[in-house]
C-alpha cells in the first residue's frame, strides 16, 4: 500500500471544503464530495467512525497554510510584485485581495504551480509523520 501524492495533494488543497481520509489498508485517498446526499454522507462519515482504526482523517491544510504560502509566493516574485502583494497581505481581508490581485497581475498559473508544489510537499511530510509509505506518480 502506498499513498499517491498527486492525490493526497489535491485532497489537501480542497481540505477547507471537504474533510478527507486515508484508508491506511489500500492508500486510497478518500474525501466527501458535495454530490452525496444528506443521509448518504452521514452513513459514510459514520462507516469511516466504526472503523476508524483503517482510516487516518486528513487535516485543513489550507486554513493552516494559506497565510504561509501566501507570503512564501510573494517572497518569490521580483520587487516590484513583490512589494504590492506584501501591501495587500498587510490590510484588511487579505485572502480574497491577494487572489484577485495575483490574477490582475497574471500570476494565476505561477500561483496554481506554486501551491500544487506546496501541497505535494505538505504531502509528503503527512505520510512521513504518520509512517505511511508513498510513491511520487
Amino acid at each position: 500500500m502506498k499513498v499517491n501524492i498527486q492525490d493526497l495533494a489535491e485532497a489537501l488543497s480542497q481540505s477547507d471544503m471537504h474533510q478527507g481520509y486515508i484508508d491506511i489498508a489500500s492508500g486510497r485517498v478518500i474525501f466527501l464530495q458535495d454530490d452525496l446526499g444528506e443521509e448518504e454522507a452521514m452513513n459514510h462519515v459514520f462507516d469511516i467512525e466504526d472503523d476508524w482504526q483503517h482510516y487516518l482523517p486528513l487535516p485543513n491544510a489550507v486554513d493552516a497554510a494559506e497565510g504561509e504560502m501566501m507570503q512564501r509566493f510573494t517572497d518569490s516574485q521580483r520587487l516590484e510584485v513583490r512589494e504590492r502583494l506584501n501591501g495587500i497581505l498587510q490590510g484588511t481581508s487579505p485572502a480574497l485581495k491577494f487572489r484577485q490581485q495575483v490574477k490582475h497581475l497574471f500570476l494565476q498559473q505561477a500561483w496554481e504551480n506554486f501551491c500544487l508544489e506546496q501541497f505535494k510537499a505538505m504531502a509528503r511530510d503527512f505520510c512521513e509523520e504518520n509512517a505511511l509509505e508513498y510513491e511520487d506518480a
